[in-house]
């Protein structure tokens, strides 16, 4: 509930004409007169049925092309002992998603010879590569070959497109009464402040709607009062206060971070003292 009043509070304190600064409006009450004019906001839910843990809107990994340069060197993970394979990272290999074709070809995997920034040479993919600059892929085990070995400590550059591990992405939505109060400390302070902030709320409907407000849409006025407002600590102070009272319907978005950790390169088993064997991955 927190996050609907959050959005609230940056959309009221965004665009040309904010209402007033941040520190003045939220689910607090004033304590002293110096934090007045403010606007206090209450919320009241309709009841909803379901578990309230959140609905699956969307898988939140997505389809990106890495770029990396990679020195040609023998390595457990990039060239092979002979420079002629190198093993792609990171993984899971994945095609163009604006690719036509059917195979694996230039468009999903690229390479450029950039040792020498002022005369970079590109790659050719071929099925059949022969020369140093010729090169194919092997999907089933992500490995680029190339037709001859490559030059030890040359810069080769990579591009190829594979997957960011994001976290699910989960929606809520909430429907109810939003209740606006305005402190002020004298009532054409009030007027002024409640007017505005009817104004502000029904020109920057894109404002709104960009921060989760999928409709909001007033429904009362109630009566200016003056009050003497007693806090729980310091000394009462007079106020005017005038409530505004809006219906709202708010959709948000959670989820969606980057996965942490690193690739799994081997798992070992240990099977009980009945089975005497091990196995492992790879």
């Amino acid at each position: 509930m927190y996050l609907v009043i959050d959005r609230l509070v940056e959309a009221l304190t965004s665009g040309s004409d904010p209402l007033l600064s941040a520190d003045r409006l939220g689910p607090k009450k004033p304590a002293a007169s110096v934090e007045v004019p403010a606007v206090v906001f209450s919320l009241q839910l309709d009841q909803s049925k379901g578990a309230g843990l959140g609905r699956f809107v969307r898988a939140g990994d997505t389809i990106v092309q890495s770029t990396s340069i990679v020195q040609v060197a023998p390595s457990v993970d990039t060239f092979s002992a002979n420079l002629k394979t190198l093993r792609i990272a990171p993984l899971p290999l994945k095609r163009n998603p604006g690719a036509a074709t059917t195979k694996f070809g230039a468009g999903d995997i690229s390479i450029k010879n950039v040792t020498d920034l002022n005369n970079q040479i590109n790659y050719t993919f071929t099925d059949k590569p022969a020369q140093p600059t010729e090169y194919t892929v092997k999907t089933a085990t992500a490995e680029i070959i190339f037709g001859a070995p490559q030059t030890l400590n040359d810069k080769l550059e990579i591009s190829h497109w594979t997957v960011t591990w994001r976290d699910e992405i989960l929606g809520d939505t909430f429907r109810g009464q939003l209740a606006m109060e305005v402190w002020a400390n004298t009532i054409n302070q009030s007027r002024e402040v409640a007017r505005r902030l009817q104004d502000k709320l029904k020109t920057d409907r894109s404002l709104l709607r960009n921060k989760g407000f999928v409709d909001l849409k007033p429904v009362a006025l109630r009566p200016a009062e003056n009050l003497s407002h007693v806090p729980v600590v310091g000394s009462a102070f007079p106020v005017w206060v005038q409530t505004l009272e809006y219906r709202f319907t708010f959709e948000a978005e959670d989820g969606g971070e980057l996965s942490s950790g690193i690739p799994i390169k081997r798992i070992d088993i240990d099977m009980d003292d009945f089975i005497v064997e091990q196995f492992s991955v790879p």
